[in-house]
């Protein structure tokens, strides 16, 4: 019997560099600018799943890329507004999980 490899369980599928900047972008514009509504996130979070699909991405995968996508923006991490970043992480992140599954 073998023992069990990590290195051979594939790594998650990342999001193509054109959906990952239109989400990051949207979020973006969510963050700084949250009277304009959120209708730029529903349409990048919609091709974020469209393309999740074609990738045969599951939806830990995808939350996984997601998380990663925000710990990346310096914006959401600012000691001042530490608390409202969360929050809006929890948001973006049931957004994305609601989506993925309807």
């Amino acid at each position: 019997m073998m023992a069990y490899d990590s290195r051979s369980t594939p790594e998650p599928r990342p999001l193509g560099d054109e959906t990952a900047a239109a989400l990051r972008d949207a979020v973006l514009r969510l963050w700084n600018h949250p009277e304009d509504g959120d209708d730029a996130l529903h349409d990048a979070v919609a091709r974020t799943i469209d393309e999740a699909r074609q990738r045969s991405l599951r939806a830990e995968d995808l939350i996984v890329a997601f998380k990663d996508l925000l710990s990346r923006l310096p914006e959401l991490n600012a000691p001042e507004r530490r608390l409202e970043a969360v929050r809006f992480r929890e948001r973006l992140i049931t957004l994305c999980i609601k989506a993925y599954y309807a």
